[in-house]
């Protein structure tokens, strides 16, 4: 009669439900995207499939920015955060960019502008590089000096403020085209440690497909 019953008991116990991925906000890592083939978005971007690598987390002040770091099949590396302003979400695409790469866009002196905390710096960009949509003529400033933290984690469970003290500080400035559809990023860590970004910032549809990690 035991083995009667245990017999019956798996044969009408339920599966668990599949996981529903139905906003990129929800993304996890092992999961992917699927981009739009809008001629708007970067090559690189264009109809890409991109896998989730990792997920980190910015603060600033009580503001918690959550990062997905993705991967192309061409091993192309690029961050998204989805930005919320005024109630409207947008996609946040960025590329980080090297020391050389700065130095032939602009100007040296005119970049450091960005660090005076005086007046507001205009910064244009001074050569030509094939970096498809990622680049403005000209930016002007939007943040400087704001003081935040980087958790190499996903927070979105428990909030940063359960790793208090494990939060890497560094100071933001950030740049923004005339549309603000691009902006430049610049991130300065402890010892002056530099991290420049470049973001491009388009419309939730043009993610066009989301699916979860195989199980």
């Amino acid at each position: 009669m035991k083995s009667f019953i245990k017999g019956l008991w798996s044969r009408t116990k339920t599966e668990p439900a599949a996981r529903v991925l139905d906003h990129p906000r929800a993304l996890q890592i092992g999961d992917f995207l699927q981009m739009s083939d809008s001629y708007g978005l970067p090559e690189y971007l264009r109809d890409e499939v991109l896998e989730v690598t990792a997920i980190t987390t910015w603060q600033f002040e009580h503001e918690f920015e959550t990062t997905f770091s993705l991967q192309s099949k061409s091993n192309n590396s690029i961050d998204l955060t989805i930005d919320a302003d005024a109630g409207r979400e947008s996609a946040a695409f960025s590329i980080e960019i090297p020391r050389a790469t700065v130095e032939q866009l602009f100007d040296l002196d005119e970049f450091s502008s960005i660090f005076d905390e005086e007046s507001p710096a205009i910064l244009n960009t001074v050569a030509k590089m094939d970096l498809g949509g990622w680049l403005s003529d000209q930016y002007h400033q939007t943040a400087c000096g704001e003081r935040g933290f980087f958790y190499q984690k996903d927070c979105r469970d428990v909030g940063p403020s359960e790793f208090e003290g494990d939060g890497e500080p560094f100071d933001f400035y950030a740049m923004a085209s005339a549309d603000e559809s691009q902006a430049l990023e610049v991130a300065v860590y402890a010892g002056g440690e530099t991290e420049v970004s470049l973001v491009l910032h388009r419309s939730l549809s043009d993610i066009r497909e989301l699916w979860p990690a195989a199980e």
